[in-house]
Parts: structure tokens; C-alpha cells; sequence
């Protein structure tokens, strides 16, 4: 996904840059996702329902943040 943004938005891409985004990409997405299920699973029906639907939502909304960040 980084390299395909990257070269979409004409973004001069190394291969520290590459690791930094892919490792703050990975790093922001895991903390949210992970802080949304726990909020979720104090509904325990709602909850194991929501959890897809929410890493969903988070790689969604990742991409998109990503893109932005590549377009600048």
C-alpha cells in the first residue's frame, strides 16, 4: 500500500522513508484498533459482533490517512 501511494502521488520514496512510514503505519494502526476493541468488549454481544466491522473501518480509514499524507 505505501509503495503504491507513493508512486501514485509522485513521492520520492528511499528506503529509510519507506521503513519509517510502513513502521508508523503499522504502529498508529495497531494502537487504535486495539484500544477501539477494548472499548467494545465491555459489550460482550455488541462487542464480538463490532470487532470486524471496527478493523475494517481502522484499515479503511488508514488507507485514507496514508494517501493523504503521500499527496502533500
Amino acid at each position: 500500500m505505501v509503495v503504491h501511494l507513493a508512486k501514485k502521488n509522485n513521492f520520492d520514496l528511499s528506503l529509510k522513508t519507506l521503513g519509517f512510514s510502513a513502521t508508523a503505519i503499522w504502529g498508529v494502526s495497531s494502537a487504535l484498533k486495539d484500544a477501539g476493541l477494548e472499548l467494545l468488549r465491555f459489550a460482550p454481544i455488541l462487542g464480538w459482533a463490532a470487532g470486524v466491522i471496527v478493523a475494517v473501518l481502522f484499515v479503511f480509514f488508514l488507507g485514507i490517512l496514508a494517501n493523504l499524507y503521500f499527496s502533500k
